[in-house]
């Protein structure tokens, strides 16, 4: 009878650490789902900011007569070549304009003009890396009335 409750016990013993186990994988498991679906959440929230500012501006490109006045209004810094103008804006985590030296993020339009089009290259890109987080580009036709 001794024997019988003992090996009992040890079958009782076995199950419970088997379930122990499962138990801590499947945690193991529910944790990194979390931690993956929190990057995945992360990274939408800063493509859709990225895209709604870069079609505002682009909004604002099309529909304006000097949109380097707005720019230069707006606190971007500005640099020529023979392409044409570029302009720089600066933003901090918070997406608030920023200084360089805070910066998380930084926006550039690229203005050039050829003939009777004005053309604008919007990009944003993380102060850390050259990969751009969102490429933009606008054309619009400047001259006179368009014959159809």
């Amino acid at each position: 009878m001794y024997r019988k409750s003992a090996r009992r016990s040890s079958l009782f013993l076995l199950e419970l650490m088997i379930s122990i186990l499962m138990f801590s994988v499947a945690s193991a498991w529910c944790v990194r789902l979390f931690v993956t679906a929190r990057s995945v959440v992360s990274e939408t929230e800063e493509q859709n900011r990225v895209q709604n500012l870069a079609a505002g501006y682009a909004e604002v490109f099309l529909a304006s007569g000097d949109f380097d006045a707005f720019l230069l209004k707006e606190g971007a810094a500005k640099e020529e070549d023979a392409g044409g103008s570029l302009y720089r804006f600066w933003y901090d985590g918070d997406w608030k304009v920023s200084g360089e030296e805070e910066a998380v993020y930084y926006f550039e339009a690229a203005l050039t003009r050829t003939g009777d089009f004005e053309k604008c290259s919007f990009s944003f890109r993380r102060t850390e890396g050259e990969e751009a987080v969102y490429l933009l580009d606008v054309e619009k036709y400047t001259g006179g009335e368009a014959a159809l």
